[in-house]
């Protein structure tokens, strides 16, 4: 971001309330991270940011009209944050895609393995991936006899958490479904491990819980499906694993 920029970014959310921020440097800002600005009568400027939020800016009255109203620095202050905009992150961060424009993954994750479903566009196709060592004995790591080994946690099985990583990482939107707390919950397992290899794919893992032992793959693609927005796809493909 180029110093003026960022130097009215700082304004915006210094501390006590600024009251000479410029119209004509609040307009360049939001130009800058990709807002649409549209001049209406009376000073107002309408702002309207690439994931859609809205909001109309006042300028201050009489003699002071070349800046921002006291009020509209909170509100553009607001506005900015729920964006994703603020000093310590000043670039707009990149809208997820949506529905069938999205490549999206579900991943059903116990200790049994993990199923998993890509959804592109009508395409469903499935495969599933198996744990190996000691996750792969079906029993919950919150057993003890599973966690401890010679007075030891049980190791983590990273060769199972890296197949899983690099299916997430040809994903645009993620949906890990599963149960469980703590350490017995492998989703938990997975997203540490993305956050600590690739914290930019840690941003797109969003997680449900649910009771899957009574769930089918077709009730667990309605629960992703009513997840990610999109319309329903045609029913299950068989695909090899």
């Amino acid at each position: 971001m180029k110093q003026q920029h960022a130097h009215t970014l700082q304004a915006v959310f210094h501390h006590p309330l600024k009251h000479d921020l410029r119209m004509s440097d609040v307009e360049a800002l939001l130009l800058h991270v990709g807002a649409h600005v549209e001049h209406l009568s009376d000073h107002r400027l309408k702002l309207q940011l690439p994931s859609g939020e809205t909001m109309v800016l006042h300028a201050a009255g009489g003699l002071h009209h070349p800046f921002l109203e006291a009020d509209g620095v909170l509100r553009l202050r607001r506005f900015l944050e729920e964006a994703g905009i603020a000093p310590e992150h000043p670039e707009a961060p990149t809208p997820r895609p949506r529905g069938d424009q999205a490549k999206r993954l579900v991943i059903h994750l116990d200790h049994r393995g993990a199923r998993l479903w890509w959804l592109d566009g009508d395409a469903v196709e499935t495969s599933t991936l198996q744990p190996h060592g000691l996750w792969s004995s079906h029993q919950r790591l919150s057993h003890r006899h599973d966690r401890d080994v010679a007075g030891q946690r049980a190791p983590l099985d990273y060769d199972y958490l890296k197949q899983l990583y690099e299916a997430v990482r040809e994903a645009d939107r993620v949906l890990m479904l599963g149960h469980g707390h703590g350490q017995s919950d492998v989703r938990q397992q997975l997203k540490k491990y993305i956050a600590k290899h690739n914290p930019t794919k840690a941003e797109i893992l969003e997680s449900e819980a649910l009771d899957d032992t009574s769930c089918s793959d077709e009730e667990m693609l309605a629960i992703a499906r009513k997840h990610f927005g999109n319309q329903p796809h045609r029913r299950l493909d068989t695909a090899t694993d």
